[in-house]
């Protein structure tokens, strides 16, 4: 007995390939998986911008149902539509001895560094399923790591009432962003974004949307803010330039948060005066600590259906990457079961 998946056997060589049926144990969680989600860590996976061991099945947003468990699970049962948080942490490093398990020295995860949800299957530890509401599709389910992940980084951001945000990039991350920001208080939430199709989503949800491409951000952003500058300026496009934009974007005492993930080689000049003489701070956001039953407990009002925008069947997950590369949607999803449903 064997199954489909995708593997990842180097830059830009992703496979599909049969694998053995895996053994179930223990605390293992044996899941067909019914939706994947191209995030853009995967695109930089496959560009070979990002470190992850070859030959592995990439995919770290996903949901499936439960066909398996092992004889110490006791919290899921066979039939259960779940979600996976996909990190595993050492649990002996300092960081995670202090409560930063995200910062953990030897963190795993599956889709990066063990195989994840590019497949028909996968086996997961039982602290890593979430079972997913009654109502939510398989489709939303699997976007839950990338929704926890936005929290995180709002939770960073700590907005205030009446804040001015900007956001450089209006993919899937830049409209959750924008959402979150704008309940948490702020009061005018800009977003920068060349792509017509996703501006167009962010003005139907009630943003201020830039095309950076026509217009000046910059001056835009002064025009908005009485010559202040923002509040808050978020990096979700994962380019150098655009990282290095957000200083000149920046109020004084504003947040900069640096959420894209930029190419590791790739490097921006700062101004250590500048962030001294006007008391900028500058975070970083990585992954989703925490966040992932309370993202769960959100996705529900966030209208994420509509950024589900192209769906491919596994066998074709060549042309899904290829979709998701050229930006012309918001989020691809790679289903192994097209038109299935809760067994």
């Amino acid at each position: 007995m064997s199954y489909l998946a995708a593997e990842f056997q180097g830059p830009n060589q992703l496979r599909l390939v049969r694998k053995p049926m895996p053994e179930v144990r223990g605390q293992d969680v044996l899941i067909r998986i019914e939706a994947g989600t191209i995030c853009g860590t995967d695109l930089h996976i496959m560009a070979g911008h990002h470190f992850a061991e070859a030959p592995v099945v990439i995919c770290h947003e996903f949901s499936g149902y439960v066909e398996a468990v092992g004889e110490r699970v006791n919290t899921v049962q066979v039939g259960d539509l779940v979600t996976v948080e996909p990190h595993l942490f050492c649990g002996t490093c300092k960081y995670c001895r202090i409560g930063k398990e995200h910062l953990c020295l030897n963190k795993l995860a599956f889709g990066v560094h063990l195989d994840g949800g590019f497949a028909e299957l996968c086996v997961v530890p039982e602290k890593t399923v979430y079972e997913v509401p009654e109502g939510m599709s398989a489709e939303v389910a699997a976007l839950t790591e990338n929704i926890g992940c936005c929290l995180h980084g709002v939770d960073r951001l700590e907005v205030r009432g009446g804040d001015t945000a900007v956001i450089i990039g209006g993919g899937f991350v830049g409209i959750v962003l924008a959402e979150l920001i704008r309940r948490s208080g702020a009061s005018r939430v800009i977003v920068a974004e060349p792509n017509e199709v996703r501006r167009s989503l962010l003005a139907k949800r009630g943003f201020i949307v830039v095309d950076p491409l026509r217009e000046s951000l910059p001056e835009r952003v002064r025009l908005e803010t009485g010559e202040l500058g923002a509040d808050i300026v978020v990096e979700a496009a994962g380019r150098a330039d655009t990282a290095k934009q957000c200083f000149e974007l920046a109020g004084r005492g504003a947040t900069i948060m640096f959420f894209g993930v930029v190419p590791p080689s790739q490097s921006i000049e700062v101004s250590p005066n500048d962030i001294f003489k006007r008391e900028l701070k500058v975070l970083g956001s990585a992954i989703n600590p925490y966040t992932h039953h309370r993202a769960l407990e959100i996705m529900p009002s966030l209208e994420l259906d509509e950024l589900i925008t192209h769906r491919f069947p596994l066998e074709d997950i060549a042309q899904a990457f290829e979709t998701a590369g050229l930006g012309s949607g918001i989020k691809v999803a790679v289903r192994p079961r097209m038109g299935g449903g809760r067994p």
